[in-house]
Formats: C-alpha cells, structure tokens, sequence
C-alpha cells in the first residue's frame, strides 16, 4: 500500500484546520492562537513536498507584497525593541508600571509578553497564507478549499443562530461578545457561498459542451450555493445589526463589480467610470447612516450599543494614547490602568479600529491602511485580470472589505478564528490572481 505523500497530508492538515474554525469560535480559548501558529509552523515544514513550480509562482505573486508584509512585523518589533530613555515617553508608562507591578520605561509596548505574542502569531497568519496560496495553485485543490470554506461558515452559521443565546458555552476567561466572530464568519459564509454559485456557472459554461455535464449537476450545485448563502443571511439578520449588514453588502458590491466589468467586457476608463460610480454611491451610504447618530462619538457611530460608561473610558485611553500605541496585543494591559478610573472599559474594545488605535498608534494604524489596501489591489486586478477562475481572488478581495467595514461595528477580527479564516481566503484569493499549470495532488 503506498503511503501519504507529504503533500497529502499538509493539504489534509490544512482542511482540518478549516473544519475545526467551529470549535475555535465557540471555545475563544487561550490555546487558540497557539495551535494555529503550530499548525502553520508543520506546514511550512511540509512545504517543501509541494510541487517546485507552485511554490516558486506562489513566491512571484508574492513579491509586490513583501514590503506590504513587513511592515506591519516592522511596527511591532519598534514596540518591543529597548529605547533610550525618555526617547519616545508614553504618557501612561508610570501609572502602568504601578498597575501591573513592573518596569515599562524604555519601550513602547506596557506588555511585551503579549506583543511578542502578537508578532509569532502574524507571522504564523502570514505563514498560513503564504502555505495556502502555494496548495491551491491547483485548481482542484482550490475547490477543495473553497467547498470546504462554504460548509464551515455556513456550519458556524447555524452555530450562531442555534448557540448565540447560551452562555454556558462562554467560559470564564472568554473577553467580549462570542456572536461577533460568529457573525463575521457569517459574513464570510455569504460572500463565499455566492462564489460557489459563480464557480458553478464558470465550469458549466465552459464544460458543458465540451464534456457534457449534466444539467442536473448544475442546477444541484447552484442549489446547494445558494442555500447555503441564505442559511449564512438568515443567521446575519437574526443576530447582527444593520451596520453589520451593509458591511457584508459592500463586499457583495466588490463581487458584482467584478462580475460587472468582466462579463461586459468594459474598456479601462469605462470601468474606472463605473467603479468611480459605485464609489460615490458606498460612499453616500455610510455618509447617510453616519449622520443618523450624530450623539454617539464618530468612532463607535457604527458599533453596537455600549454603556456610556464604557464609550467615555475608552475614549479616555485613546485620548491619553500617543502615535505609537501602547503595544499589539495590549489591550488587556492597558483597560488594566483604567479599572479604577470612573467609566471602566470593557473587557474587549468596543470595535477593531478602537483596539488598533490603541495597541498599534495612529503610525501603526497608517501602516496597517497601507498595507490592506496594497493587497485589496492585488486581488481586485487579479480577479479582473484572471478568466474563468476569478471568483476567488474577487471573494477574497469582497471579503477583505467587509472585514474593514465590519472593524467599525465590533471587534470580530481581534478573534485568531476570524483572522485565521480570512488568511486563508486571501491565500486561496491570491493563489488564483494568475493561471498556472494543474499540479497533482
């Protein structure tokens, strides 16, 4: 009997990663992050028994973002690094070092355990999707992924409609709302199942009269899409808020416009019209719901209801925040200093773009902008560039949208399960911005 191939099973390791984002998103343990850098560090042990030729184009696809990747590394390595003192003095170093009984004074981070953590578990994202891009340059690899990616978030779905209301799943050292990194998988799960569908129509329009596929075979697939996309917004409108929701439709607008300018087939500044057009009118939308809350400080306008208390402590921390932050990972470190203050913070930040403002500094905050949007540029042009298999750099970049939409409305993507996701949805994204010979499996 012939044994696995290495390639083999990092590729099934890979989808049981996937299959187990369920239990990851119900338990918001500790051992999480843990186990996914782990399981990243095996496969780029493994990586060597992929095929040379995907690894060396998946390294091309990646060199216009090298820098885009480092960047943020970069930033958290500054944070950790010792400086001379009085340097770059952060202005709650003092009452830190009283809070959490130790030394802070000579660099940025007021917990360079937890940044450290942070930076291994970047690395380990970045890992992990650099490791998927290089699997799924085989397409029938890349539809394992993607049918694996649908029934998981569809799975976490029904999670979320089912579970949402048990607290006896939380246990005691979960921080925040469980149902928020359900819900962004929700998100993902619509976007995701809807490329299934287009990845249904491609292969029938293509393979239909030149292997005669059944019609029957078609119709179930378009089905069996569909079905799961409406379970995945059923749980979202049971269970998220509006803003939520118009998040998840600016990346389905990413999906259409792609859709849009490749079936019409429309020349450059045609398009650049209409993405122009779809601009204006995303931009009018959110300007017109901004607006519709004007008591509420700008920066939480979007987020779920939150005690005044906790809103006015959190604004307190950014305020006393200098452009450095006070170190990835931290927020734990520095609601700590203000426990005692009147209007205690929460024990997670009331969104993503709070917790960026707060570990990361408005320096780090620039980077991150930066670098998301070098790689929203990548997969937009990929999927526009690409022919019948565009669907999946178009879900990844509609994906990557909906999560910096969504950052403004909670703090689902501080969660390692919704990050691990989302890097593997980029890595599958990008693996698929250019064709490529089919490697065996």
């Amino acid at each position: 009997m012939n044994r696995p191939s290495g390639l083999t099973i990092s590729f099934a390791l890979l989808v049981v990663l996937i299959a187990a984002a369920p239990v990851f998103a119900l338990s918001a343990g500790r051992v999480t992050p843990q186990l996914v850098s782990l399981v990243a560090a095996i496969l780029l042990v493994l990586l060597p028994s992929a095929p040379g030729v995907d690894v060396k184009r998946s390294s091309s696809i990646f060199k216009p973002l090298v820098v885009a990747m480092l960047l943020p590394a970069g930033w958290m390595l500054l944070q950790i690094v010792p400086l001379p003192s009085g340097s770059i003095e952060h202005p709650i170093w003092h009452s830190a070092a009283m809070a959490l009984s130790e030394p802070l004074s000579g660099h940025i981070s007021v917990d360079l355990g937890f940044t450290l953590r942070a930076l291994f578990g970047y690395f380990g994202l970045v890992a992990l999707t650099f490791v998927t891009a290089v699997f799924t340059r085989n397409r029938e690899r890349a539809e394992v992924i993607l049918f694996t990616l649908c029934a998981i978030t569809t799975f976490i779905a029904i999670e979320l409609m089912l579970f949402r209301d048990l607290t006896v799943l939380k246990p005691a050292y979960t921080t925040g709302d469980l149902t928020s990194s359900l819900v962004a998988i929700a998100a993902f799960g619509v976007i995701l199942n809807l490329a299934f569908v287009l990845r249904a129509v491609e292969r029938y329009e293509t393979r239909a009269q030149r292997q005669g596929q059944s019609l029957r075979a078609f119709i179930s697939m378009m089905l069996l899409g569909t079905a799961a996309a409406a379970i995945c917004l059923s749980a979202l409108i049971s269970s998220s808020t509006y803003d939520v929701l118009m998040a998840m439709a600016f990346g389905l607008v990413v999906l259409g416009l792609v859709i849009l300018l490749r079936r019409l087939s429309l020349g450059r500044w045609t398009a650049v019209t209409v993405g122009a057009a779809v601009l204006v009118v995303c931009g009018g939308v959110i300007a017109l719901r901004f607006a519709a809350n004007t008591s509420v400080s700008p920066l939480f306008r979007f987020a779920k209801f939150e005690s005044a208390e906790a809103i006015a402590a959190t604004l307190r921390m950014i305020a006393d925040a200098n452009w450095v932050g006070g170190g990835v990972g931290t927020y734990q470190a520095l609601a700590t200093i203000y426990r005692d203050a009147d209007g205690a913070p929460g024990q997670a930040a009331i969104n993503t773009i709070a917790s960026i403002l707060l570990e990361w500094g408005r320096v780090g905050f620039l980077v991150l902008i930066l670098s998301g949007l070098q790689l929203w540029t990548v997969l937009f042009r990929g999927a526009l560039a690409r022919g019948r298999d565009s669907f999946y750099a178009a879900a990844a970049a509609a994906c990557l949208v909906t999560a910096v939409c969504e950052a403004y409305c909670d703090a689902s993507f501080t969660a390692i399960t919704v990050q691990m996701l989302a890097a593997i949805v980029v890595g599958l994204g990008l693996a698929q911005t250019t064709g490529g010979r089919a490697s065996s499996v």
